[in-house]
């Protein structure tokens, strides 16, 4: 039977867990039907099953942000309070085993404070690097208050060496969420700052450099944060009063309403139909009529 997209929520929100600090970044780690999410001020990766709850993941995230995973299973972490993008080795349990750095700086300057990461079916990483881990008057500081050594905030791809990322994307006032489009040809990235509170898209080449930058949609309410696609191309958004849907042309399809401003959102379940949401102290979850846009299954380290 045919999806109807103009209605692509197949359910009714419900909240799963309650009482944390700020969450962000959830993960669906499928091998393991487990969902990791960050809880900022609590410097924790926590995780949640369906009968198990929620427990926690890591407790020492380094105050991370932002988490996706790669191509070799491992999860991908932005740290605030190291500035650094990170990659969190999951053992055959499903636990947390060994830390290395991915991103660190530029040259000898160090990073602003790593916000989001995609990772694209090639294995390339990009990841954005806006100031709010470190600049208290870009928001709400969830790091420590530092200087910023670098004149711009990026989207980057990661490099060779932790110094050496490679810029892809540099004319964004506060870079934040970013998403792929299903077939890996558009790339989606959130200005989330009050100048302008849109997500613009640009046409990606193949050796990963952009064009054709232009406004995909502005954000009603708030700032858009985290994002992610189902497998028809509808861009989910998270924004200030719940999670935003737009068809692939920008009009938007759906708006669900959540009882806190939305950080992020990510597809699982064993059909990849369970949208989870973190939203400030809590995490949510509602039925999607179509899946995910992307299903990477991995071999555990």
């Amino acid at each position: 039977m045919a999806v109807d997209m103009t209605h692509p929520v197949a359910g009714r929100v419900e909240r799963l867990t309650t009482g944390l600090a700020f969450t962000e970044g959830p993960v669906w780690l499928a091998e393991h039907g487990t969902l990791l999410f960050t809880d900022i001020p609590g410097n924790a990766i926590h995780a949640w099953r369906d009968g198990a709850g929620l427990s926690t993941w890591c407790d020492t995230a380094h105050f991370a942000i932002g988490l996706s995973h790669d191509t070799a299973g491992r999860v991908l972490a932005c740290e605030h309070s190291t500035r650094c993008l990170t990659a969190l080795s999951v053992e055959a349990d499903g636990s947390c085993g060994a830390r290395a750095v991915l991103a660190s700086g530029i040259g000898d300057r160090v990073l602003n404070s790593t916000n989001d990461v995609i990772c694209a079916s090639d294995g390339t990483i990009l990841f954005t690097d806006p100031p709010f881990g470190v600049r208290a008057e870009d928001g709400e500081l969830h790091g420590y208050q530092q200087a910023m050594e670098l004149d711009d905030c990026h989207v980057l791809a990661v490099g060779a060496a932790p110094d050496a990322p490679r810029i892809v994307i540099k004319d964004i006032y506060r870079p934040n969420g970013l998403c792929l489009s299903p077939d890996e040809t558009v790339l989606y990235v959130s200005d989330s700052s009050e100048r302008h509170h849109k997500v613009i898209a640009f046409d990606v080449e193949p050796d990963w450099t952009v064009s054709n930058d232009r406004d995909f949609t502005v954000m009603p309410v708030g700032v858009p944060d985290g994002m992610r696609v189902d497998a028809e191309g509808n861009l989910w958004v998270g924004g200030g009063d719940g999670v935003y849907v737009h068809a692939p042309d920008g009009a938007q399809c759906a708006h669900i309403p959540v009882p806190e401003m939305v950080t992020n959102l990510e597809f699982g379940g064993d059909d990849l139909c369970d949208v989870f949401i973190t939203a400030v102290s809590s995490l949510y979850r509602v039925r999607s009529a179509v899946p995910g846009g992307r299903k990477m299954r991995f071999t555990p380290a």
